[in-house]
């Protein structure tokens, strides 16, 4: 028999009963020898075993048949498990896991069975189990490809599907009537010269009245339809948190155990939901950060005890459904963060001078534990472990567009709390208009929207600022940080539309044009072209079918405390009296004049942008520039007419243009040149680079 068309099937089945033997073990460990559970273990690692032997994987049968005489002595035994048998049931489903993994793979797993063997009955010590776990570690699989669901689930679906043909289908027989009225009316041009026509004619209105408003109830239904299947096929991509806690139970019990410590993990909410993909992009995050909260958080007995704590530990992570999200909140009575003890770290890693980590208050100076360089085994022993890592935590969080708090008391505890997206799919978010602009933010880093007026704004420290309940935050403006005019409407009726953004523990408001709602949208990868744009992490298309970029607040936020952001202006990258030269920017796409005049003001250079060709005609009437950058493919004036009307102007007939598109043809270079471009870049090979050495070669 050709077992190897089977070996995906018994991998998905043997995760089942592998999760059922681990979840057993713990479980009994802390429960004792709940009866039940030891015969649904039982059943397991007899199936195990069974399907090992059909296939032929014999080493994996004996494991299981081993692990199986074990649980068959617990059967009719109340007594509570001895450390040595919960170990040794451990051990064995490590051993299987292995196994299993290599089958799956055809590639070799450093397990000796026949020690294993042995030592599972009792003829050995165990001097395989950290063998077999650091196995398992080095080499845990991937997540399959393909996800268990409900057959509910699958029903609904497929019944959803049934009725969108039956939508389509009454859409089709529309159309057909649609077209019989059309040939009606044609028919019934030429003879309008009787009064009946009228009536025939107001008929037929009629007609296309009540067809229109089939139409219109028919697209509704259409509509609710699409949404709801969306939502059923998006929840077959969701996964139990809990899924992650076995894993999460093994490494606080091993570290523990590794460590002489005593302590306990407690979780709740352990049914929320999350996108598979979310599932899979928080595991090492949260394990991680479980291993720094028991190896450098919790204390040891003695030191509890001299504390006045309770001599075992607690660490407990919380789950709940919140702001069109989840929150994680993973908390323990450890040690704390001592923000001194960090300050003083900071400024002897020169992360910070003294004089900037003594205006930090304690809150703040936590966060410095996030910063990249601060983690190193030194400082570990120093702040009670918080900083492993905690940089690589960050920015993981940051990717998948999350936002981590962290809350410490010295000497009582910490808590460190994730907020997430449900799916790195889709998003909720809060759309907005900058100018002529339309962006989205993420609803997780949204606190409250601000109707605001002059008086609102306060002056201080030459910044501008806002009070919010009872607390002083920073005011930007987001149409001057991206480098937008001005809405001179708005300023001229005095009131103002401010966001309120949290992340990280810090707050600070940013002021916008207007708010247009919440909208759930799909995110999508902004490419290579806008990876040198600051401020955006993705785009998306809404429901008008614009599109728009999404907000990266992480960045903003980032950008503030580093300085290159004051109050509601961005300090130049160099001073005034220093600019190289004045460059009008042409082109229609948001996303890539953004792109082309960050990278030139970044370097010194005055950007003016222009959306069309029209408009750069009109800028350039009124102002001087020594070099203008375009698009070719415009509405109205294209780059090559735009060019030939600056070579027609006096003033600006020397002025050198670059061309930046993504036609690649030769007949189009040779027509740039003709028209009098003085460089021709194609956007598929562009880089900012190639850019900045064009623009230095002909202006300096």
């Amino acid at each position: 028999m050709n077992s190897d068309k089977y070996l995906d099937i018994f991998a998905r089945e043997a995760e089942e009963h592998l999760d059922t033997l681990r979840q057993g073990v713990l479980r009994m460990e802390k429960e004792g020898c709940d009866q039940t559970l030891v015969l649904d273990m039982l059943r397991s690692a007899h199936t195990l075993k069974g399907s090992a032997r059909l296939l032929g994987l014999q080493d994996l049968s004996r494991v299981a048949h081993k692990l199986e005489e074990i649980l068959k002595s617990l059967v009719g035994d109340e007594r509570d498990m001895s450390e040595n048998q919960v170990d040794l049931l451990l051990l064995g489903t490590d051993g299987l896991e292995a196994l299993i993994a290599g089958a799956h793979s055809g590639g070799e797993v450093d397990v000796h069975v026949d020690n294993l063997l042995e030592t599972l009955d009792g003829r050995a010590p165990q001097a395989e189990a950290k063998k077999v776990s650091d196995s398992v570690a080095d080499k845990e699989k991937g997540s399959p490809d393909t996800v268990r669901t409900s057959i509910d689930k699958l029903d609904g679906i497929t019944n959803l599907l049934g009725e969108m043909m039956i939508s389509r289908d009454i859409f089709d027989q529309h159309g057909s009537k649609m077209r019989g009225l059309l040939r009606r009316l044609e028919v019934f041009l030429g003879s309008l010269r009787r009064a009946e026509n009228y009536h025939r004619l107001k008929s037929i209105l009629d007609d296309f009245d009540a067809l229109h408003h089939d139409l219109q109830r028919d697209t509704l239904n259409l509509n609710y339809l699409t949404e709801y299947l969306h939502d059923q096929a998006m929840s077959l991509r969701q996964m139990p948190l809990s899924v992650l806690i076995p894993t999460c139970e093994r490494l606080v019990r091993d570290l523990a155990k590794e460590q002489d410590k005593s302590l306990e993990l407690s979780v709740t909410g352990d049914d929320v939901e999350l996108d598979r993909m979310m599932i899979e992009a928080i595991k090492p995050m949260l394990l991680h950060l479980m291993r720094n909260a028991v190896d450098h958080g919790i204390e040891a007995p003695p030191e509890r005890r001299k504390a006045g704590k309770n001599p075992g530990g607690h660490i407990h992570l919380s789950a709940r459904y919140e702001r069109g999200g989840v929150k994680l909140e993973l908390s323990d009575d450890g040690r704390g963060i001592d923000p001194a003890l960090v300050r003083r770290t900071a400024v002897d890693r020169k992360i910070l001078s003294d004089e900037e980590a003594q205006s930090l208050n304690d809150e703040d100076a936590v966060y410095l534990i996030l910063r990249p360089g601060f983690s190193t085994r030194e400082i570990i022993t120093d702040i009670s472990g918080r900083g492993v890592g905690m940089d690589v935590v960050k920015a993981q969080i940051d990717r998948i567009k999350g936002n981590l708090t962290i809350l410490s008391t010295p000497g009582q505890g910490a808590r460190i709390i994730i907020e997430l997206p449900l799916t790195m799919a889709t998003i909720n978010g809060l759309i907005v208009q900058c100018g002529p602009e339309t962006y989205a933010v993420p609803m997780h880093y949204l606190e409250r929207i601000l109707r605001l007026t002059e008086k609102d704004i306060l002056d201080e420290g030459n910044r501008e600022v806002i009070r919010y309940q009872d607390r002083t935050l920073p005011l930007l403006d987001l149409r001057q940080l991206l480098g937008l005019p001005q809405d001179g409407q708005t300023l001229q009726r005095n009131r103002y539309t401010a966001l309120v953004l949290r992340y990280g523990g810090n707050e600070l408001a940013c002021l916008v044009s207007e708010t247009q709602g919440v909208q759930t949208f799909v995110v999508k990868e902004t490419g290579t072209q806008l990876e040198s744009v600051l401020f955006f992490s993705g785009v998306t298309i809404l429901g008008s079918g614009i599109p728009a970029l999404i907000l990266s607040i992480p960045d903003i936020f980032d950008a503030f405390i580093a300085g290159d952001i004051v109050g509601r202006h961005i300090q130049s990258a160099v001073e005034p009296d220093t600019v190289q030269g004045r460059i009008l920017v042409v082109d229609d796409s948001i996303t890539t004049r953004t792109m082309e005049k960050n990278i030139l003001e970044t370097h010194g250079y005055d950007v003016v942008i222009a959306i069309d060709g029209d408009d750069a005609l009109e800028k350039l009437r009124q102002n001087a520039f020594d070099l203008v950058v375009t698009d070719i493919e415009m509405p109205g004036l294209d780059g090559f007419e735009l060019t030939e009307r600056l070579r027609q102007m006096e003033e600006h007939r020397d002025v050198p243009v670059v061309i930046v598109s993504s036609r690649t043809s030769d007949e189009d270079k040779r027509r740039g040149i003709k028209v009098g471009a003085q460089a021709y870049i194609v956007k598929n090979r562009f880089d900012q680079g190639t850019l900045l050495q064009t623009v230095q070669t002909l202006i300096g």
